[in-house]
């Protein structure tokens, strides 16, 4: 129970700090002008407004996140428990195969700790 506690509290960190290390990125000029831009990964569940270049030259654009104190931000609950729920699922799942390999590693050749060797 401890392990889970440990990597859902690591998964909410890494879900919190995402959306600082997934950037938007927009290739040409959108046919609809939108202020406000998604950020977070793997499902985007940040919003922040955002300042589009006017001139098609400006084109790529990237856009980063800012800080949630400095700028309005809008945090949406679902998607956000989906990204929680991905980190959470990818970090168990490589958390459990290095346990189960050092586990391994302790025990000498892979045996089973109450077997000797003229039972194998």
């Amino acid at each position: 129970m401890k392990r889970v506690i440990y990597v859902l509290i690591i998964s909410i960190i890494v879900s919190l700090c995402s959306p600082f290390v997934f950037h938007n990125y927009l290739e040409k000029k959108p046919l609809e002008q939108k202020d406000t831009l998604t950020f977070g990964g793997p499902i985007p569940f940040a919003e922040q407004k955002v300042q589009l270049p006017e001139k098609e030259n400006q084109y790529p654009a990237e856009f980063s996140f800012k800080s949630p104190l400095e700028t309005e931000t809008k945090f949406h609950i679902i998607p956000f428990l989906f990204t929680l729920l991905c980190y959470f699922l990818l970090i168990f799942s490589v958390y459990t195969v290095v346990a189960s390999y050092s586990k391994k590693a302790i025990d000498r050749n892979g045996r089973k700790k109450g077997k000797k060797d003229d039972e194998l």
